[in-house]
């Protein structure tokens, strides 16, 4: 089963050294991304997807997590799952009228969010 993220919170996930420690040896094998519905070439980077991109991960396996124990390797799907379960705000993105941007806006900011570019 494939799971759908945006291109700003996949790229706040593979940099949350909770998960990807700088200092430590947690990889990934196997995983398929898609971006925006097309296969990402193996040579593609994925940390250079655009914001706004709907990224799909399916499969793979993480190595060496500090937050496994040893011969209980997550997918990459749950390990995703589990780091998104933690976290305290999300993105998504908003398709609209564009004579009604401004209202939009503005409404988003007073509920207290934060509009991503």
């Amino acid at each position: 089963m494939a799971t759908k993220t945006t291109g700003v919170e996949f790229k706040r996930f593979y940099s949350d050294i909770k998960y990807w420690p700088e200092k430590g040896d947690t990889y990934h094998e196997d995983v398929a991304y898609k971006v925006n519905g097309q296969d990402l070439p193996d040579d593609q980077d994925p940390g250079n997807v655009a914001d706004g991109d709907e990224v799909t991960i399916e499969g793979g396996i993480v190595m060496n997590s500090p937050l496994y124990k040893e011969g209980s390797e997550p997918s990459v799907e749950a390990y995703f799952k589990r780091w998104k379960k933690e976290q305290t705000t999300t993105t998504f993105v908003v398709e609209c009228d564009l004579t009604k941007i401004e209202s939009i806006q503005a409404a988003i900011k007073a509920a207290g969010g934060r509009i991503v570019k």
